[in-house]
This record gives structure tokens, sequence and C-alpha cells, in this order.
């Protein structure tokens, strides 16, 4: 029989597949630690060991999307922060390379079956394109930007040259408040679908849109709260630990 994991932490010893057959969001952790499926009878811990992933910090990811309180930054500080950028950059790559291409293949597919001429149909394609664009300048912003910011960060505290490191409080501030609107843009765009829009004839297409986009939504909130409530202190703190050798 299958552990039930509903209710409590999951743990090394656990068997991968049990944790994945209870709560089938955490294949995308799983994807996003480059580790494929066929795990055959393999515990947490052997899967994680033979794929070179550290087997504590896949944990506290994995808790984080059970249990809000593994979001405390402070239990993250106990890693590299290098290994937080992995795992978010390999979290944009399944955002740009996948997750967003696929909805916008399925808005297509919708485009082609209704009439567009209809007014909330052209808004509804616009505000794709719109949100498309937005989320994708957000991203290479990130990848650009914060993600080398940090680094930098990180490494002048390794090496101590504080030169290495260029303040930019106002950098983490202004992508904190981006997240918020891409957010509100995705839940406008289920709102539209859900409301306004006359199905196509062929409605399993349309509901698996609607349904994508719910699965999108949830992902990112998720994605976002890992870096506002983890990534975003760390960087605080280290700019602190930077300010204070510096007086």
């Amino acid at each position: 029989m299958p552990v039930n994991i509903i209710d409590m932490h999951i743990t090394s010893e656990m068997k991968m597949v049990d944790v994945v057959q209870h709560d089938i969001q955490l294949l995308a952790v799983i994807q996003r630690f480059e580790i494929p499926l066929g795990f055959k009878e393999r515990t947490v811990s052997e899967v994680c060991h033979s794929h070179n992933v550290d087997v504590n910090f896949f944990l506290l990811i994995a808790n984080s999307f059970h249990d809000k309180e593994f979001l405390d930054w402070n239990k993250f500080k106990a890693f590299p922060v290098e290994w937080m950028i992995t795992y978010l950059r390999n979290a944009h790559k399944c955002y740009v390379h996948y997750r967003i291409p696929e909805i916008e293949r399925q808005i297509k597919n919708f485009e082609r079956q209704v009439d567009t001429n209809e007014q909330n149909v052209v808004l509804l394609l616009n505000f794709f394109r719109k949100y498309i664009t937005e989320f994708n300048t957000h991203i290479d912003q990130e990848e650009v930007k914060v993600f080398p910011y940090i680094l930098s960060l990180n490494n002048a505290l390794n090496t101590g040259d504080r030169a290495k490191a260029r303040l930019e409080h106002p950098l983490m501030v202004q992508f904190q408040e981006e997240h918020s609107n891409i957010e509100e843009s995705l839940f406008d765009l289920k709102s539209i679908l859900l409301k306004y829009l006359p199905p196509p004839v062929n409605n399993c297409l349309y509901n698996n849109l609607v349904f994508d986009i719910f699965r999108l939504e949830r992902d990112l909130m998720d994605h976002a709260e890992l870096e506002e409530s983890v990534l975003y202190p760390w960087v605080r703190d280290m700019e602190e630990k930077l300010m204070s050798k510096s007086k």
C-alpha cells in the first residue's frame, strides 16, 4: 500500500513514487531538480543520491509545497544560494519553453474554432499576447539582472571583497512588485475565459485550456512565494552583511 502523505511531511525514507502519486504537483519540483521518471521502488534519498541532488535541500523545497512554514528563509541558509538560483532557473526554462508555449498553442486552436470577429475573443487573444510579453520580459530581467546580482553578493561575501558586489536595493523591490502584476494578469485572463467567452465546438479543448491556465497560476504562485519568502529575505541579509563589513 502506498504511504499517505497528505497530512505529513515528506521524508527521505519514503518511496519517490508514493510522493508523486499523492501530490502530482510535486512532479514539477522533481523536474526542476532534473530528476527523470523511472523511480522504481527507490526512496527519496536513493533517487536524490543517484542524481547528485542534496536530499535535505530537495526535502526543504518539496515540503514547502505542503507546509508554508518550510518557507522560512533561515532554513535555506544552510545551503548554497547557487542551488536556489539553479532551481529557479530550471523553473523558468519550464515556463518559457513548455508551459507558456503549450497554452499559446491551445489558444491558437481555440482561435480557429470560434468567430474571431467576436469582441470577447479578440480581447482574450490580445490580452494573452500582452501577458506573454510581460511574463517573458520579467523572466529575462530576473535572468539577466536579479540572479547575477545575487550571485555577485554571494561571491563578495565568500571572498571578503565588497568591491565585487554593487548593492542595488530598488532592484529587488521592483521585481517583487512585478510578481503581483503578473499574478493579477493571469487572474484576469481566467476571468475572461470563464465569464465572457462562448465555448468552441470542441468543449474538451476549451476545458483543457482553462485547466492548464489554472494549473499555471498555482505553479507561478508557488514559484513567486518561494522567491518572495525565501530568496528576497536571503538577499537582504547578504546586503546587510556586506554593508556592515564596509563600516
